[in-house]
């Protein structure tokens, strides 16, 4: 009888720890979870980060190329040609121009592009560089030139390069949607 009360109670307790109760399963799904997401933010940061180090590299190189450019020939690539969808003084990355200014531009051997080339940097949500010299602020077309570019990563480097504009900052009336850009005027 005594053996039977200790068969009994083994065979009992087998049942009541052979697995998880379903709270113990819930808090490691959740867990699970929030670690999942909090990896998921970061990743994403990191490559948001790494894409806008290209982009600086990728501007200080095509700044190089252009002040190259106005050395040999004493005026910077005027767009013309089949307008780009911005207008008439642009070439855009994310649309055809952006192959005829590579053949303009022969002092660069590889123009670069946006790492996300999409859209127009002038947009709200658009990546993609875009160059422009026309006849504004007080110039002539190829006396200056304005770059257009957009970080992925919040930062305070909205304006960067030389000269001044009479009529204020060009980034205040062109560029909507945080843009940043590049200006050189002569």
């Amino acid at each position: 009888m005594v053996l039977e009360a200790i068969d009994v109670y083994t065979m009992d307790m087998a049942k009541t720890k052979s697995g998880f109760t379903i709270i113990e399963l819930v808090i490691v799904i959740v867990i699970i979870g929030i670690l999942a997401t909090i990896t998921l933010v970061a990743y994403n940061g990191t490559q948001g980060r790494g894409r806008d180090a290209k982009r600086r590299t990728d501007i200080n190189n095509m700044v190089k190329a252009l002040e190259l450019y106005y050395a040999d020939n004493g005026t910077y690539p005027v767009p013309s040609g089949s307008p780009s969808p911005l207008g008439s003084s642009w070439y855009a990355s994310s649309d055809s121009t952006w192959n005829t200014f590579k053949t303009t531009l022969t002092t660069i051997d590889n123009l670069p592009s946006d790492p996300r080339n999409a859209g127009s940097p002038l947009a709200a949500g658009g990546y993609a560089y875009a160059y422009y010299s026309g006849s504004n602020c007080g110039h002539t077309a190829g006396q200056w030139y304005l770059i257009v570019y957009r970080y992925e990563v919040q930062t305070k480097e909205k304006y960067s390069g030389e000269g001044t504009c009479p009529s204020g900052e060009l980034g205040d009336t062109y560029y909507a949607g945080g843009a940043s850009y590049y200006r050189v005027l002569r």
